[in-house]
């Protein structure tokens, strides 16, 4: 039997299920999980469930209770997700808070992220301000932090933290009242280059310690680079 498509507009409220094409704009409600081929969302919409789909684009004050999990997840807005974000490319936009974990292959944030979980993926860029008490495990990381963030721990395989650009477009003061500055509990990788961060504890093959860092220990086993304005503790090599 084929599936039939979905199209609510205005203050609507419908019910989940299995369709072909989903389109929901205006204010709202899907009150049970549903499961499509494409979905688009726009408007104060809350999805009272989960999401699976192929595709799911997802802008202005949406709020999922459950999860999403499709192959390309597009978020963009105030959005809230309820459970995990999990698909093969996700990019994520403005204000938004996860309260699960996000699994990707391509992970690219921008705006101000919460997460409540974990992140893995293969690719992980950002650019803005993340904040997140779980690991980031992933095998190429490019964090540009306009703003103070904070996470558990940083994994991977080549690891980049620099200063970003503040919404004006202009640089921020690498030493300007904790802007543009990520704290962490641990930075683990092969390669590591990081400015502005702070952190207790950096373990790498080579490590780049750059300008505005504060660093508690530093293990090392092939290279290390301190920048003068930067300061570490500790320095061990393996």
């Amino acid at each position: 039997m084929e599936k039939r498509d979905l199209r609510i507009s205005g203050a609507s409220v419908a019910t989940g299920g299995e369709y072909r094409d989903v389109k929901v704009s205006g204010a709202s409600k899907i009150t049970s999980d549903i499961s499509c081929e494409t979905m688009s969302i726009s408007g104060a919409i809350t999805v009272d469930g989960n999401v699976d789909a192929t595709s799911c684009k997802i802008s202005g004050a949406c709020k999922v209770r459950g999860y999403v999990r499709s192959e390309e997840i597009k978020i963009s807005g105030g959005s809230s997700i309820g459970d995990f974000l999990e698909g093969n490319e996700i990019s994520l936009s403005g204000g938004i808070k996860v309260h699960g974990d996000i699994r990707s292959n391509h992970l690219k944030l921008s705006g101000e992220i919460t997460v409540d979980g974990n992140m893995e993926c293969e690719e992980f860029y950002l650019s803005g301000a993340i904040t997140s008490k779980g690991t980031v495990n992933c095998e190429k990381c490019e964090l540009k932090i306009a703003s103070s963030s904070s996470l558990g721990e940083l994994v991977g395989s080549e690891i980049v933290v620099k200063e970003g650009l503040s919404s004006g477009g202009l640089l921020k003061s690498l030493f300007g009242g904790g802007n543009g500055q990520l704290k962490v509990t641990l930075v683990e990788g092969d390669d590591i280059y990081l400015e502005n961060t702070a952190a207790e504890v950096v373990r790498g093959a080579k490590v780049t310690i750059g300008p505005g860092c504060k660093v508690k220990k530093v293990e090392y086993s092939e290279k290390l680079e301190v920048h003068q304005q930067a300061k570490v503790d500790e320095k061990i090599e393996l």
